[in-house]
């Protein structure tokens, strides 16, 4: 009777560890794909998830209209992949939504423990994106993150093209020049 019991918790364990990963990282999801610099796919809740980053927009790389697709795009999705291929992901969302207008869970993507929404931003790949509202949480820290790669001058803000068509844009989701 002992050993069966033993048996018993050694196969429950072992069932655990071999076909449930996902409950030893609790609260973490993992990367399925990644789609381009500022939406991935992951598994959550039990099927496949797409995620898109919050206060991020990176330029364009899998558009279906394929004069939209730029270089830079494909830069900001290749760092994405290098950050999150393989990985497991914890998620942050928004009190206001959970969803996009295409269905996609919106939330702040944290990999090895850094936000990797703010990331983009400091790395130049992505402006503080404000057009559906600025960030509840981390309002102060993607500002201060824009301003400085845009004084270092890094990927989008190195692009004198890029740099005017996003300041156009941020004007017309009422950041006028705020960084």
């Amino acid at each position: 009777m002992r050993y069966y019991n033993l048996f018993k918790i050694i196969t429950l364990l072992f069932t655990l560890l071999i076909i449930s990963p996902t409950l030893i990282i609790a609260g973490q999801y993992q990367v399925i794909r990644v789609v381009d610099g500022d939406t991935i796919v992951i598994r959550y809740n039990g099927k496949y998830e797409k995620v898109r980053l919050l206060c991020v927009n990176t330029p364009e790389s899998v558009h279906p209209d394929k004069k939209q697709n730029i270089p830079m795009g494909k830069v900001a999705s290749k760092y994405t992949q290098k950050k999150l291929t393989g990985k497991y992901v914890k998620l942050e969302f928004e009190i206001k939504k959970l969803r996009g207008n295409y269905g996609r869970l919106l939330a702040y993507v944290f990999v090895d423990g850094k936000n990797l929404n703010l990331d983009l931003v400091r790395q130049g790949l992505s402006p503080y994106y404000t057009k559906y509202g600025k960030s509840e949480k981390y309002d102060a820290e993607f500002r201060a993150a824009e301003k400085q790669a845009r004084k270092e001058k890094l990927n989008i803000w190195g692009d004198p093209e890029l740099t005017e068509k996003y300041l156009r844009l941020k004007s017309k989701w009422g950041q006028r020049g705020e960084n």
